[in-house]
Formats: C-alpha cells, sequence, structure tokens
C-alpha cells in the first residue's frame, strides 16, 4: 500500500493510496480504523478492477496528521479534506462510500458538493453528527476528563485516585487527541434526508439498533429525496462492513446503477 498525502486547506496533511483505473470511488473508513481497513476486509482488490479506488485516512487516524484542537475536527475541515485529495488525485467528480464515521462523514459533504455523483452511508443515521445516546457518551466522557486533565495542568492532580483503565488513558498519549476528535463532533450541524444533494444508499444491518431507529424516525421523510434504504436481514454494526460477500454485491449494484462502469 503506497502512501500519497494531500495537503487539506488548514495545512494538514491528508493520507491516501490509490489502485486500480475507472470510475473513481471513494473510501471513508470508520472511528479508530484506517484505510488500511478497506484492504484488509478485501474490498480494494475486488473493486479495483472497475474502479480508481481512493481510500482516505481521516485526519486523526491512520497515517493522516492528527491536531489535538477540537476545531481541527469541525465537519468542515473533513469536507475539505476529502476535496483535496479529489484535487491531487486530478479527480473532478467521484462517487462516495463511507462506513460508520465515514458514512458520517460522507453525507455532509454529499448535501453541500455537486462533486460526488453518489452516496453510499453505511451503519449510521440522519440527523446531528453525535445525537441520542452518542452524543451522551461523548459528553459524559468530556464531563469526566476536563477536570482530569485541568488538574494535571494545574500540577495538583492525585494520580493514585485514578482507576487503572484512566490512568492507562492517561499515559497513552493519546487523550488530547481523543478529546478533540469528540469535541469537535459535538459541534457538527444536522444533515436531513432531504439534504443530499446525490443519489444515496441508506445500508444498514437488521442488527444495528441505531441505525434501523432511524430509518423508522426518517422513513416518512425519505420520499421524494435522493435517499433510498437497504436493510441487510441479521447484520450488526461490525458485519455491516467486515461481511463483505453480503454487502458488496448490493453496494456495487447501487453505484454502477448511478455511474455504470
Amino acid at each position: 500500500m503506497n502512501t500519497c498525502f494531500a495537503i487539506s486547506a488548514d495545512g494538514i496533511r491528508i493520507a491516501y493510496d490509490v489502485n486500480g483505473a475507472g470510475v473513481p470511488l471513494m473510501l471513508l473508513h470508520g472511528g479508530h480504523m484506517s484505510r488500511q481497513s478497506w484492504h484488509n476486509a478485501g474490498y480494494v482488490e475486488r473493486l479495483k478492477h472497475d474502479f480508481k479506488v481512493i481510500t482516505i485516512d481521516v485526519r486523526g487516524e491512520g497515517e493522516s496528521d492528527k491536531p489535538t484542537r477540537p476545531p481541527d475536527y469541525h465537519i468542515t475541515r473533513h469536507c475539505e479534506d476529502i476535496l483535496a485529495v479529489a484535487d491531487a488525485c486530478g479527480i473532478e467528480r467521484f462517487a462516495l462510500w463511507g462506513y460508520s464515521l465515514g458514512g458520517n462523514i460522507g453525507r455532509y459533504l454529499a448535501a453541500q458538493s455537486p462533486r460526488v455523483t453518489s452516496l453510499i452511508m453505511i451503519g449510521v443515521t440522519f440527523g446531528s453528527g453525535a445525537s441520542g445516546d452518542f452524543r451522551r457518551l461523548i459528553i459524559s466522557f468530556l464531563d469526566h476528563w476536563m477536570p482530569i486533565l485541568k488538574a494535571q495542568t494545574s500540577g495538583v492532580l492525585d494520580v493514585q485516585s485514578l482507576s487503572q483503565q484512566d490512568h492507562e488513558l492517561l499515559q497513552s498519549g493519546n487523550l488530547p487527541l481523543t478529546i478533540a476528535q469528540a469535541s469537535g463532533m459535538l459541534e457538527w450541524g444536522s444533515i436531513e434526508p432531504g439534504d443530499v444533494r446525490c443519489p444515496t444508499l441508506w445500508l444498514a444491518g437488521s442488527s444495528n439498533e441505531t441505525a434501523m431507529a432511524g430509518i423508522r424516525e426518517y422513513e416518512e421523510g425519505l420520499e421524494g429525496s435522493n435517499v433510498q434504504v437497504q436493510v441487510v436481514e441479521g447484520l450488526d454494526h461490525s458485519q455491516e462492513f467486515a461481511l463483505i460477500d453480503k454487502v458488496l454485491p448490493l453496494m456495487l449494484s447501487f453505484t454502477q446503477t448511478q455511474y455504470p462502469c
């Protein structure tokens, strides 16, 4: 896997690689993953014969730069990253597939830019970038850690008062990045089905409770939008990505219908 870098609008380096030739297709990985995940799961090998496959490391992950300020993870920055990679590849328009975090990011770009020809968002829902239980989890995480970091900065932190898990995370050095990513996501606005400008496949496993709740919530609002739903029976969130033989044919069929290879 050869690594290339594009420079985003704010100077952050975004890592990506290119395989194959044909219709440009960008792949965005899930949270705490990297573009290597698309290679490991077999997507790139199967797609590269019909597509110019561009896999991207989302900022903060993989080989991309990892700034530690919350504003660096505003959704605007993520969208600029994708377009910077497209520009570096000499691509004007492209199909976009995103799993989990990648699907979350992808729907914002699909609502903003005419350069996205079609979108597949896997395992996520519409609305704000962080809503419901996920939003509450982020807020609880920040409420727990911000006083600890403040005490550490002030030199009054009693390390012995920390749990073993907290101590390990503090020592890992990853905490500033995690806090920046989480805080930045809280500021993402809301995207509704009617906002996306291109044909969009909303793919979810029937055992992904969050995505299925979203499908039920937005069922009536999908009519007249560019969004169609595909539920894959029995799959949970991790399987929506991992079980390639079940999901790839559906994704290919949708993308090739919108932009025949």
